[in-house]
């Protein structure tokens, strides 16, 4: 299957160029980890519920009914499967899921679903107790929300909306992507408001912390081969429409000869030949569009960077998108190792320290909830033998023998 590569303004092949996006919206793509907005999106849809179930059902001292019944028909046995610091987690609840997912994942007859636990070393009671544990993490992370006195103002949920809409480009398409999977507008920012609740948490037990220039430098180090030989590029775009003409394609390389005539005669420098004839969105920063370890261009476009060295013109460069004349700018390469931060390409650095950031947020927090789940109180209860996913899974010794059979 083929990748789906970007053109160097960020657009996505297959689209046309003059739906290509913003070069500010190339750059948040680029960095849409960063982005409060994007960062969530679907995924927090489906976490935020379950926070927001949790949150609720928990005032009331029972976590239950988390998710919705599934169409299967199949016994509910009653009773509490476990307790987090006093508030029930009922039995009920967990069957729900446990049966939710497995019919969600294709594993309807019992002999599938025993194959299943068996081919991942788990039992059912393995599962159920996995299934407790993630319940109990959550409803503690809720309960460390108002421990620590974390609230969500309206404010933040407008500017998280505002940060969705600007991932899709307008409130339209924000709004039918929502649609796509059954939320409104509404809906999404009651979600929307557990996740940001859970980041304010992070951000106050696991504050960023900058890195120092010893640990950038280990970290080049040790990622070298993922960074080494980095070129970074700018380039000027003749656009061509997909289903143009021969005449029409002529007209266009033709254009681009004539500016790199005037490029190569001295006549015009690359960066103002870019600002005036370019038909990129990069085109108002002279072509430039990055380095190519920090983003992924088309086959064509990557193919003749990756043969020029620093300050070379390319010739003429066809792609889907038309006709490219690229320039490679910087050329980052170390034998050995990186000895000072020096070295490193400012750009490379900016982004290398924002993976180290996140990277030690993201240990920091996990460790914290590690502590505040083993200081919890958490019981777990026998697990009923009526439980509808309890099957015989056949042990690997079981296994060996009938192979050898």
């Amino acid at each position: 299957m083929a990748q789906n590569k970007k053109h160097p303004s960020g657009n996505e092949r297959g689209k046309h160029p003059e739906d290509a996006p913003s070069k500010a919206d190339f750059k948040r793509e680029s960095k849409k980890a960063l982005s409060t907005g994007a960062k969530y999106v679907l995924v927090a849809i489906g976490v935020a519920a379950m926070l927001l179930s949790v949150t609720a059902m928990a005032c009331s001292g029972v976590i239950n009914e988390f998710v919705n019944p599934s169409s299967e028909e199949y016994t509910l046995t009653g009773g509490v499967a476990a307790t987090v610091n006093g508030v029930n987690i009922t039995e009920d609840t967990v069957t729900r899921q446990i049966m939710s997912t497995r019919s969600s994942m294709g594993y309807g007859s019992d002999q599938s679903w025993a194959d299943y636990l068996a081919s991942s070393g788990s039992t059912p009671e393995s599962y159920r107790e996995n299934i407790i544990n993630q319940y109990a993490r959550q409803y503690l992370v809720t309960e460390a929300i108002n421990e620590y006195g974390i609230t969500v103002t309206d404010e933040d949920l407008d500017e998280a909306w505002d940060d969705f809409v600007a991932s899709y480009g307008s409130e339209e398409d924000a709004l039918q992507t929502l649609k796509n999977v059954g939320y409104t507008r509404d809906t999404y920012l009651e979600s929307m408001e557990s996740s940001l609740a859970q980041q304010k948490l992070r951000d106050k037990v696991a504050p960023e912390k900058e890195p120092t220039d010893e640990e950038i430098v280990e970290y080049m180090n040790d990622n070298l081969d993922t960074y080494n030989d980095a070129r970074r590029s700018s380039h000027i775009l003749i656009k061509v429409d997909s289903d143009a003409d021969d005449a029409a394609k002529q007209e266009a390389q033709a254009k681009a000869q004539e500016v790199l005539d005037k490029i190569n005669s001295g006549e015009m420098s690359f960066e103002d030949a870019a600002k005036e004839y370019s038909e990129d969105s990069s085109a108002e920063d002279g072509g430039d569009v990055g380095w190519d370890k920090l983003t992924q261009f088309v086959t064509e476009y990557q193919d003749a960077l990756s043969a020029l060295s620093k300050d070379q013109v390319s010739g003429i460069v066809e792609s889907s998108y038309g006709y490219h004349i690229i320039k490679c700018t910087d050329y980052f390469h170390v034998d050995g190792e990186v000895t000072s931060v020096d070295q490193i390409p400012e750009d490379l650095r900016d982004q290398i320290v924002e993976t180290i950031k996140s990277n030690q947020v993201q240990t920091d927090y996990n460790n914290w909830l590690n502590e505040y789940v083993e200081n919890a109180d958490i019981v777990i209860n026998p697990m009923p033998e009526n439980v509808p996913y309890n099957v015989d899974v056949p042990s690997s010794d079981e296994g060996d023998d009938s192979a050898s059979e």
